[in-house]
């Protein structure tokens, strides 16, 4: 029987030359080829690709879509519904009064009287405080002294101009009358030239003198024009200077009447600084006297709302659970520390209020509509009302949107685009929701 022998090879693929690794193989064996695909392998394979085939749906599912699982109690939801949109803001002001008067020591002075106390009820006119002011009534004495020295030269003027224009008279009448004495005369002795009774020599002087007369008329008419004209020019200017120094002396005199200060109205006096013996400069602030039982309301608003705050506009505030209406009566147009003032008056004055208390008003800024509308939260500051989680049906997760918002009130937000009525919107802080698409909620159990 043959016999094969079969050689293992070294590394370099030739046959080894060891003999005690020889294979001797008869002619009835067969050799053995070795299968690489088994359905063991397969087995492995198939559950290779599975696994795969698992994890890149998982991963499309919540790899590209970030998902955070939370429990819901953590969440604030609110719903989208139609309703009528009131935009306004809160504004913070204080109560003070509709009229307060100050009152100043005008020109100043030491304080003499002090005839009331800081905080009672005043009517107008009573008198609170006495200065005295020894520089002033010498003022005052100073003036009158001037404008009676003026009135002494008025009438000293106006007298020498009245006996110039009835000289100026007299001899326009002394001319007259001498001008018809001379006509009259010549008109009688003309006739009695042809008689020998009047010698032409005669008629020849009347003549001359009548004429003499006649040319001096006309300078003294002209005369007592001009003389009228002067005089009425100067007794108007004079007029006019003494009509201004008896202003000057009722100022003066005003002033020795501001040396006691009275209430402009009646009302309390919320304030008084005075004593006795204390000077105070001109100017100086002495007091205020505040109206009783009519009130404003002052507040201060953000510069972005500068442009959207007019007069007329209506404010509402609750005090004591009823609400009040007030109404913008004035814009100030300084704006300080980024904020400008406005003052409000009530329509109806409230009882009980007190000046300085603050209230907490919501001043309408814009008309009222009817559109869809969702409850104001943190999230809007987190994204800018850019998008939102909208809550699925089934109330088992929420997905990111892209929305669109409109005016915005401190209650609520106008939904112009990506929302409909009914769906619900996670309405809490986002800051930790910010880099997830979709939040699972996460059930008890």
């Amino acid at each position: 029987m043959p016999i094969l022998t079969l050689k293992k090879n070294d590394g370099d693929g030739k046959p080894s030359g060891g003999g005690g690794d020889d294979v001797v193989l008869s002619a009835m064996d067969r050799r053995i080829e070795r299968r690489l695909v088994t359905p063991q392998r397969v087995a492995i394979v198939a559950g290779v690709v599975l696994l795969l085939a698992v994890s890149a749906y998982a991963y499309v599912q919540f790899g590209l879509n970030r998902t955070l699982t939370v429990g819901a109690e953590r969440l604030t939801v609110s719903a989208v519904s139609y309703g009528t949109f009131l935009e306004y803001i809160p504004v913070t002001g204080n109560i003070v009064p509709r009229t307060t008067v100050y009152l100043d020591a005008v020109d100043g002075g030491q304080v003499t009287a002090v005839h009331v106390e800081e905080g009672v009820f005043v009517t107008a006119g009573q008198p609170l405080v006495t200065f005295k002011n020894t520089n002033l009534q010498l003022q005052v004495i100073g003036a009158e002294a001037q404008l009676t020295e003026q009135l002494d030269r008025l009438s000293s003027t106006r007298q020498n101009f009245d006996q110039s224009h009835l000289r100026n008279q007299r001899e326009l009448i002394e001319i007259d009358y001498q001008i018809d004495r001379l006509t009259r005369d010549l008109a009688r002795k003309r006739p009695l030239v042809t008689t020998g009774g009047v010698t032409q020599g005669q008629i020849d002087d009347l003549e001359a003198e009548l004429k003499r007369y006649v040319s001096l008329r006309g300078p003294a008419v002209q005369a007592l024009q001009l003389d009228e004209e002067f005089r009425s020019n100067q007794m108007a200017r004079m007029g006019t200077a003494l009509e201004a120094m008896n202003k000057n002396l009722e100022i003066a005199r005003e002033n020795l009447t501001n040396l006691v200060i009275v209430a402009p109205i009646t009302g309390q006096l919320t304030l008084l600084e005075a004593n006795v013996g204390e000077s105070k400069a001109p100017g100086q602030r002495v007091g205020q006297v505040d109206e009783v039982n009519a009130f404003k309301v002052n507040a201060f608003i953000d510069e972005f709302y500068l442009a959207r705050v007019t007069i007329g506009q209506i404010a509402t505030v609750d005090i004591d659970g009823k609400t009040y209406e007030l109404e913008v009566s004035k814009v100030y147009p300084d704006v300080r520390d980024r904020q400008f003032e406005i003052d409000l008056l009530f329509k109806d004055t409230p009882q009980g209020v007190r000046r300085g208390q603050t209230v907490r008003m919501r001043l309408e800024i814009g008309q009222p509509a009817d559109t869809l509308v969702v409850a104001n939260g943190a999230f809007f500051d987190d994204t800018g009302g850019q998008w939102v989680f909208v809550v699925a049906p089934s109330r088992d997760f929420a997905e990111r949107r892209a929305v669109r918002f409109g005016r915005r009130n401190p209650e609520g937000i106008e939904v112009l685009e990506g929302l409909r009525d009914g769906e619900q919107v996670i309405t809490s802080s986002y800051e930790s929701l910010m880099d997830f698409d979709r939040i699972q909620f996460r059930t008890e159990g």
